[in-house]
């Protein structure tokens, strides 16, 4: 959708044309994914300054659209107003005509480490977790929170686990429980990061100290790396967006194992983080790049449309490795959930199951929370499907390609639709149907196939 109208614009602004832009991400769900999905793809259209009007379309009652419709408007516009944006520099790598995900280096373990330096990110997209001194003396509520699965006591990292943890404050030497937590946390393969100045008053082995790029370059050695506290294993950098551009470029010279994007207030996230992009680029830099974005006093669906549009918006268009979201008003397991939907949004790591489904609008001739409710409540747990609840009585099934299987909720009261006739329809991804006898079948034909992960010859293509 970014994609599309992002050429659309070009076209027009080459034919001089002034058309006005509707922008909407339609059947985005319900509850924070629909939220973020609606704010990656709308808010970071307008927060390019492109997009006249909008419509955020949620499986919620019709009322429940308003406030994150009015909000994303509202980004739009003080983007606007504020001139919120950074000094004028020419781009020349970014191609908006053609879709590229950068791909930033992963760690490397070398000989001689304690711990595995390799878990710190994710090939598909990593989730950095804030952890306070607080969250560290919860034990296994902690590991729990942080997506480790337990055994014996013991935290283990699963499919949803947060990749790194950052910590503001570092436990004293002396407090061994919370010391206790952080090194198993480490030897699940956990990164832990902290603040260079932090590190030097309270060490801890294996951290990752983080340094201002401009302090790293001033005391790098000659082999790009820098004096590191005691028993820290590797260090990162971060970025405020006003680095100058041979600042930017020493980075590749440096034994950073990522850049962190801490963009500093006043200056426009969006175009600041392109402009370190379009250097590195040209400077064939590939550090991974995880980007850092604070929150205080945001409640949650704040932190899903700014996030969303913030940073959303760089990473659907193939910029940034992982995301770091910081708030001192949630714990970790919201952090991290929301993380991870935000990279799911993002079409970048998948953790969960896709649910798209439609708005519920006049054309919907059953309870479509409903019935969205009762398939989540059954197939949620499935990462990597893809699932659609439609209920629009004018949409036919060839809109959905899905890579694997995908419902198709039709209305039953309209015989007409369906052969056999008044029933709800299952459809797959590649065009195999099953009529349901009821509503009160719910998801089970769709869970059985899926458990065998084979569709059951009996189904067959209805015809249209």
């Amino acid at each position: 959708m970014v994609q599309a109208y992002r050429l659309l614009s070009a076209e027009q602004y080459k034919h001089g044309y002034d058309y006005p832009l509707h922008l909407g991400v339609t059947e985005a769900g319900e509850g924070e994914d629909g939220r973020m999905k609606s704010a990656i793809g709308i808010g970071a259209l307008l927060l390019d300054g492109l997009g006249d009007t909008i419509r955020v379309s949620l499986t919620e009652d019709p009322e429940y659209e308003i406030k994150p419709c009015s909000r994303l408007a509202e980004l739009g516009m003080e983007a606007c107003e504020k001139k919120l944006g950074i000094p004028e520099y020419k781009e020349q790598k970014r191609d908006f005509t053609d879709f590229a995900r950068r791909s930033g280096a992963l760690p490397e373990q070398r000989e001689g480490d304690e711990v595995d330096f390799r878990g710190l990110l994710h090939r598909d997209g990593s989730v950095i977790t804030h952890v306070s001194l607080d969250d560290l003396k919860r034990g296994e509520r902690l590991y729990r929170d942080l997506g480790c699965k337990l055994v014996v006591g013991m935290p283990f990292k699963d499919i949803a686990s947060t990749d790194s943890i950052f910590l503001r404050e570092v436990p004293h030497v002396g407090d061994a429980e919370s010391r206790v937590h952080l090194k198993r946390l480490l030897e699940s393969g956990m990164g832990v990061l902290a603040p260079v100045k932090e590190l030097e008053k309270n060490p801890l082995r294996n951290a990752v100290a983080i340094v201002p790029l401009k302090d790293a370059l001033a005391r790098a050695n000659a082999d790009g790396t820098i004096p590191l506290p005691e028993g820290a294993g590797r260090f990162a950098v971060t970025l405020d967006g006003t680095e100058s551009e041979e600042e930017v470029k020493g980075l590749k010279g440096l034994d950073a194992v990522m850049a962190i994007f801490s963009i500093k207030d006043g200056v426009s996230r969006l175009h600041a983080s392109r402009r370190i992009f379009d250097i590195m680029a040209l400077n064939e830099d590939m550090t991974a790049v995880v980007h850092h974005i604070i929150f205080n006093g945001a409640d949650k669906e704040e932190i899903a449309l700014v996030g969303g549009s913030e940073i959303g918006g760089l990473l659907v268009d193939g910029n940034g490795d992982g995301v770091l979201i910081e708030s001192p008003d949630f714990g970790p397991e919201f952090l991290r959930l929301t993380s991870f939907v935000m990279l799911q949004g993002s079409r970048m790591r998948n953790t969960k199951t896709e649910f798209v489904s439609c708005p519920s609008c006049g054309r919907t001739l059953f309870d479509l929370q409903e019935v969205t409710a009762q398939i989540a409540s059954r197939t949620g747990h499935l990462p990597g499907v893809a699932i659609a609840v439609m209920g629009c009585i004018v949409t036919v099934p060839e809109r959905w390609r899905m890579q694997t299987l995908v419902t198709w909720w039709r209305s039953w009261k309209d015989r007409s639709l369906c052969r056999q006739g008044a029933c709800p329809t299952w459809h797959s991804g590649r065009g195999s149907v099953r009529c349901l006898d009821s509503a009160d079948q719910g998801p089970r034909p769709l869970v059985e196939p899926e458990r065998s992960r084979s569709l059951p010859s009996q189904w067959q293509l209805e015809e249209m």
